[in-house]
């Protein structure tokens, strides 16, 4: 019973629109957030105890992200709609077991400042983006991304260098 009310209450608080809805989001999320980040609605957070956001963030509408091997997101960070960011993966190496009773394997996802990330993107588990790189919409990201690099494709791969 305790699960399913707290369902319903990200139920709730995910689906109240506008700024009033980021307003309630960065206080009532067991997150650690910054000042003036909005979490817009349609935003799925799985374990947000789990998660950290830093100032002047914004996380548009329909994003999923998966805290469960924890995330950090930084200051001045843009994230556009659609993207899937996991911190954790199903195990399967045991060909005896069933995937789904194998459990879960971790790594944390960190997003340093001033990242833009376009729509459509997915980063998986133990990926860190580097302060001023720029994921291009539609990326799958399964590598770290240095610094003010500009990454596209499946899988993300460099195009150019921000100057």
């Amino acid at each position: 019973m305790k699960y399913e009310l707290i369902l319903w209450y990200q139920f709730l608080l995910k689906n109240i629109p506008g700024n009033f809805g980021c307003y309630l989001r960065a206080r009532l999320l067991p997150s650690s957030i910054g000042k003036n980040t909005k979490i817009w609605d349609q935003v799925q957070i799985d374990f947000p105890s789990k998660l950290s956001v830093g100032r002047n963030t914004s996380i548009n509408r329909g994003a999923v992200i998966n805290a469960g091997g924890g995330v950090e997101i930084g200051n001045d960070v843009l994230i556009g709609p659609n993207v899937t960011i996991y911190s954790q993966n199903h195990l399967f190496k045991d060909k005896s077991l069933t995937i789904n009773s194998q459990g879960y394997e971790y790594g944390p996802v960190t997003i340093e400042d001033d990242v833009w990330i376009a729509s459509n993107v997915t980063i998986l588990p133990g990926v860190k983006i580097a302060k001023g790189a720029v994921v291009g919409a539609g990326s799958v990201v399964t590598k770290s991304v240095p610094a003010y690099q500009v990454v596209v494709g499946n899988p993300a791969k460099k195009i150019l260098e921000r100057l």
